[in-house]
């Protein structure tokens, strides 16, 4: 039998296949483009190619979930949307639909660290799902203490970042922020970051039918009450 696809606001079972649309945002120059070519295979270029408004890819994988100790076959539509300020309306476009996303800082560029509130702040804003999960990726690690680069960001404050994120978020919306630094060049951390996102999506999936199945039954119960009121 064909495994039928789902996505947000659908249930999950095994068996099904789920469809997630994730972006990957972040500052221009930042390393989203490396880390997904490494990811699927496509080797690390020391050139940087600007990406043209977006490119799309797609992986499909099947990740062990120990909370429901169940596999989940999962098909990722990666949307790499280009970080410069000049793509902005044509990059706003493709934030519909996403429920997971990716946002990059690099660690040897301070103001790539403070662009990430607009960056996920636009994500929630324009996906048309709100808070949906992400992961902070600091990239380029293989830089780390390098003396060409005195100027970095360190690990504490992405850390940090995450952890008020996830304060905010895990009660209401059922997922945690990560945060993960990476190196496509290196290869550090590249598979780590994309299953570390999934699982958050798989997550947020259980947690959002519970929700609506808990809201069915109190409604229910509460038409029932009305009934042998009366």
């Amino acid at each position: 039998m064909k495994k039928q696809g789902t996505s947000r606001g659908t249930a999950l079972r095994p068996g099904t296949k789920l469809r997630a649309k994730i972006v990957l945002i972040g500052d221009g120059g930042v390393g989203k483009t490396a880390l997904r070519r490494a990811w699927l295979g496509e080797g690390f270029k020391t050139e940087y190619l600007m990406t043209i408004g977006a490119d799309f890819a797609s992986q499909e994988m099947s990740l062990y979930f120990t909370e429901t100790k169940l596999t989940y076959d999962l098909k990722f539509q990666i949307w790499d949307l280009a970080g410069q300020p000049r793509f902005k309306a044509v990059r706003d476009l493709y934030y519909r639909g996403a429920i997971g996303a990716l946002c990059f800082f690099d660690i040897t560029n301070q103001e790539s660290y403070m662009n990430l509130v607009e960056w996920i702040q636009s994500y929630w804003a324009l996906n048309g799902y709100g808070k949906a999960p992400l992961l902070i990726v600091g990239s380029k690690c293989d830089l780390r203490d390098n003396p060409a680069f005195p100027t970095q960001v360190s690990a504490r404050y992405g850390k940090e970042y995450a952890a008020e994120l996830t304060k905010l978020l895990q009660h209401k919306y059922g997922f945690s922020v990560h945060y993960i630094e990476t190196s496509a060049k290196e290869d550090i951390n590249v598979d780590v970051a994309f299953k570390t996102l999934a699982k958050e999506i798989i997550r947020s999936t259980i947690h959002q039918e519970k929700v609506r199945t808990d809201r069915k039954t109190s409604q229910k119960k509460m038409l029932t009450d009305q009934i042998r009121s009366k």
